[in-house]
């Protein structure tokens, strides 16, 4: 099977050559990618699957679309990006099943689905007891996220998703009017037999016959899809829908990228850091793209580290953006730069000190924490780890926290990012200690990370420990 894909936003270049390396037809191409590349637009051509950057943020890829399209290309993005973070949800979007009604909670009708409770939307009535074909409108890809089910099932097709009811209505990216009235057009006579429409993307360009003829298949799978979930074992999925799966891209995931984009067209080292980093400095990687084809690589990079590091001093303090896989991320607060300069390694170094204004207990060292104790952090980049240092007001140290995560991405705007990799070392006077590695093994056990992840961590945890707690 040929997979077909459309790809867009910030790493489109990069993940067209990789995809099109591995077999992937591309479709829907812009004019600029399809130069870079050789290859035809081939506009008018459905996409199997949407690989895109993920509105919310733009270090996140989103890959869209029919179950096998989107696992061939999820395997090649595996196999070929390194240290990334993979969330794969258990139900696809418009997966369909038979939902046991719990009952009413407040305004919202609770069910039970194969992954926990949903809200239950598009009924009449929420009886408790009774058991309601649904279909999946809501995938929970982040945290704080809820699964939602509606009581109107849906089929989806290359160019429609059709469901029981009356309506029709276009995806905003259906921008032709004249393509709009001739859908429009056709909608009518299903309309009337009791059957909506939502016309997708897909059906823009197309050719109208091919996009027509597809509707009626789409009506006979849902018939045939609402017999099945009559006799169909309560929370046994009967209908896979469409696959979505979410994509976080690492600092060193970033810098292959680069290396990709840079086979075929100029790339500055950072393009992709400093592209998902700011809209402001995203302008300005155009230039500096322009700029590599001619200076040196070796040149060009010593120069944005210094530019980097200059822009950090003059701004004078950093905000570091603690992300973590199976929670919201934390801000850790704006830091004061102590220092900012290039090691012997020719990796940025930044000191940042952080004044402690509240009383409490310092989590995982578990020693008081004080009004005016200082928390200096050390960020390297390159370096799988972060060590913060806790210090009274009089200068005593009271403990290393020694954060261990995906080397930080350090950008001129003062945003300092990395990934939390669910472990940690402490060492106060009692000694050493590894925590929260119940959080490591989840993401191990949910699939999140694969193996070169899992290796780098154990061996920075070795690393760690015999740097600090072995005399």
């Amino acid at each position: 099977m040929v997979v077909r894909a459309r790809v867009r936003g910030v790493y489109a270049t990069a993940l067209s050559k990789m995809l099109h390396n591995n077999g992937i037809e591309l479709v829907d191409v812009s004019e600029v990618i399809a130069k870079r590349l050789g290859i035809d637009t081939k506009r008018g051509l459905p996409a199997d699957a949407t690989v895109k950057t993920d509105d919310s943020d733009p270090s996140q890829i989103l890959i869209l679309g029919f179950p096998e399209a989107v696992n061939k290309i999820l395997s090649i993005i595996e196999d070929n990006i390194p240290y990334i973070i993979t969330y794969k949800p258990k139900l696809g979007l418009y997966s369909a099943f038979k939902a046991k009604v719990i009952g009413k909670e407040g305004n919202e009708c609770i069910v039970e689905t194969p992954i926990g409770k949903a809200p239950l939307v598009d009924i009449n009535e929420c009886r408790e007891g009774s058991e309601i074909p649904v279909s999946v409108i809501k995938i929970p890809l982040k945290p704080g996220e809820r699964l939602v089910v509606s009581g109107r099932i849906r089929v989806v097709g290359k160019y429609a998703i059709v469901s029981f009811g009356s309506g029709v209505s276009f995806s905003s990216f259906i921008r032709n009017k004249d393509r709009i009235t001739e859908l429009l057009s056709a909608s009518t006579k299903y309309l009337r037999n009791g059957y909506s429409i939502r016309w997708r993307s897909n059906a823009d360009e197309a050719p109208l016959t091919e996009v027509i003829s597809e509707v009626p298949q789409l009506i006979s799978e849902l018939n045939e899809l609402k017999k099945k979930l009559e006799s169909a074992e309560p929370l046994s999925v009967v209908y896979d829908g469409e696959f979505i799966r979410l994509v976080e891209l690492t600092y060193n995931s970033k810098l292959y990228l680069d290396g990709v984009r840079s086979s075929v067209t100029a790339t500055t080292p950072y393009h992709h850091i400093l592209r998902s980093s700011d809209v402001v400095i995203s302008n300005i990687v155009d230039l500096l793209d322009s700029i590599s084809q001619y200076v040196s690589r070796d040149k060009l990079l010593n120069a944005l580290k210094n530019w980097i590091i200059d822009k950090l001093l003059d701004k004078g303090e950093v905000i570091i953006y603690h992300k973590r896989p199976t929670a919201k991320t934390i801000t850790l607060g704006k830091g004061v730069i102590k220092e900012a300069k290039l090691d012997g390694n020719n990796h940025m170094v930044i000191k940042v000190e952080r004044l402690v204004r509240s009383r409490g207990m310092y989590d995982g060292l578990n020693v008081p924490k004080e009004i005016g104790d200082i928390i200096i952090s050390l960020i390297k980049e390159d370096e799988w780890h972060t060590v913060h240092q806790y210090l009274s007001s009089d200068g005593e140290v009271k403990g290393l926290y020694i954060n261990i995560n995906t080397p930080p991405e350090i950008t001129p705007t003062g945003n300092i990012l990395y990934v939390d990799l669910g472990v940690d070392l402490v060492k106060t006077y009692d000694g050493c200690a590894l925590i929260d590695t119940g959080k490591f093994r989840e993401l191990i056990r949910n699939d999140l990370i694969g193996y070169d992840m899992i290796a780098r961590t154990i061996q920075t945890i070795e690393n760690l420990i015999n740097m600090y707690c072995t005399e």
